[in-house]
């Protein structure tokens, strides 16, 4: 599945992607807070959000050098938001490697996540467009409050399926969001489809999470392994699982510990309504395409142009949905 959607994207886009320079430019940046980020945060990843930029640009006809700094600011957006989750959820490792608040500490980890933020900001503001220097400004107030939303839900336990969704539509959603916006606010497109493409990043980046979600219930998820469960978070696939038992919801919200409540029964069903609703994000996504590549082909030419340079969303989209590790 990975292989067959990396044959549909350019050569070109996966070296530069590949390639990408993530160390931390400003002269304000002492070389201990680049070199932790370097070893932890910025180690490997599947670079999945610059890569989706740089699609949508290709789409739109947007240039790399252009979407240079946009990329590289998404990508060090989600860098500083794991940098904050894992002091958050006490995780021990991350992308094979020991944690940022494993190898340094609680609170290293939370300056080095706030200076990368700051700094997204700073070369966002020289690369001159300010639409976009504000939405970013508003991603970042969406990381913070999606997880203050779910901080008073784990102690609440007052969960909801559209909590559940707002949660993701906060912490994820609003980063997938920007890389299929910003290529459509630098294309300078109409004002509908601009909005049609943001939306599609938001389908996109529910769908993401959704299924995230349900990697926690794979053998060949690297994330530890009950981790959510020891910290008392339901995430889509416990609430489901929840919704299925409701004398274990009732105690739960009673204040039983969610850990010892969970037996994993029914636990494939609630991973399946779980992928269910994941499928019924990435179809709303492409219809959003459908209408987008209506709205800017008027000629066969361009038709023509656009069928090819989407393949490699479509498999996106694909690749999200039947993912498991």
């Amino acid at each position: 599945m990975l292989q067959d959607f990396l044959s549909t994207i350019p050569l070109k886009t996966l070296k530069h992607v590949k390639d990408m320079d993530l160390n931390i430019s400003s002269d304000n940046c002492s070389k201990a807070i680049n070199e932790l980020l370097q070893n932890s945060v910025l180690v490997g990843g599947k670079r999945l959000r610059p890569l989706l930029t740089y699609l949508v640009g290709n789409l739109y006809g947007v240039d790399f050098k252009t979407l240079d700094p946009y990329a590289k600011s998404i990508e060090l957006v989600h860098a500083a938001s794991l940098s904050h989750d894992d002091v958050i959820d006490n995780a021990t490792t991350r992308r094979g490697v020991p944690s940022i608040n494993i190898q340094a500490s609680n609170k290293k980890a939370v300056l080095a996540g706030d200076y990368l933020l700051s700094d997204v900001i700073v070369n966002l503001t020289r690369a001159g467009n300010l639409e976009l220097v504000g939405e970013m400004a508003k991603v970042i107030q969406d990381l913070a409050v999606g997880e203050w939303i779910q901080s008073d839900a784990i102690e609440t336990r007052k969960y909801t399926s559209a909590l559940i969704e707002e949660i993701a539509i906060k912490k994820t959603a609003s980063v997938m969001s920007w890389c299929c916006y910003a290529p459509a606010i630098i294309a300078n497109l109409d004002r509908t489809t601009i909005e049609k493409s943001k939306q599609m990043g938001i389908d996109l980046g529910i769908a993401f999470q959704l299924m995230d979600d349900t990697l926690d219930f794979s053998s060949e998820s690297q994330k530890d392994a009950n981790l959510d469960l020891d910290n008392e978070l339901v995430n889509s696939v416990i609430f489901q699982w929840l919704c299925l038992h409701p004398a274990e919801f009732e105690r739960y919200q009673k204040g039983e510990s969610l850990s010892k409540l969970y037996t994993g029964e029914k636990i494939e069903k609630a991973v399946e309504v779980v992928r269910e609703a994941a499928n019924k994000h990435i179809e709303s996504a492409r219809n959003l395409l459908d209408e987008i590549e209506k709205d800017l082909c008027q000629t066969e030419k361009e038709l023509k142009a656009f069928s090819k340079n989407k393949k490699p969303i479509l498999y996106i989209f694909d690749y999200l949905t039947q993912r498991r590790h």
